[in-house]
């Protein structure tokens, strides 16, 4: 089971990641994870919408008792990983993906990277190309509204 969001940058819809996140987990009832799963994505998302600023694809995949989370965006420069000092108010989210992710990493693609982890355990999940798209959406609401409005796949078929 897959789904994937597209959306502009922007810090609200860090927001709706999370809602879409565990949206797709739940109706997919797969909720061991749940919580680690919305985790990454809010902590991938975030960094992306902060740091690389273009259009984002979040991309969640559920394969037996595995959820990776994939984020896509258009600017080339791969993160840094380096220790926030202890009074920083930011700079410790891939620290927590690398703490609640089995694995993680980066790749390079010709627009752009996904940074991606993966929490539970099992097999690795394959790729999909469909997503909701929300390129055209401007605030939460509407991203949750589209996000409610827009079935799951059914895992069933």
């Amino acid at each position: 089971m897959d789904d994937c969001l597209e959306f502009e940058s922007n810090p609200e819809m860090v927001t709706a990641a999370r809602r879409f996140v565990r949206d797709r987990l739940e109706s997919w009832d797969v909720e061991e994870h749940l919580d680690s799963a919305v985790l990454v994505a809010s902590e991938l998302v975030t960094n992306a919408v902060l740091h690389a600023r273009t259009a984002v694809v979040l991309r969640v995949e559920a394969r037996a008792s595995r959820i990776r989370i994939e984020v896509y965006d258009e600017n080339p420069r791969l993160p840094v990983v380096s220790p926030a000092p202890p009074d920083a108010t930011s700079g410790r989210g891939l620290a927590l993906v690398s703490a609640v992710s089995q694995a993680w990493g980066m790749e390079n693609r010709d627009q752009g990277k996904i940074v991606w982890a993966e929490v539970g355990d099992g097999d690795e999940p394959a790729p999909s190309d469909d997503c909701v798209d929300l390129t055209a959406v401007t605030t939460v609401d509407e991203a949750v509204e589209q996000i409610e409005q827009t079935s799951p796949p059914d895992p069933t078929t």
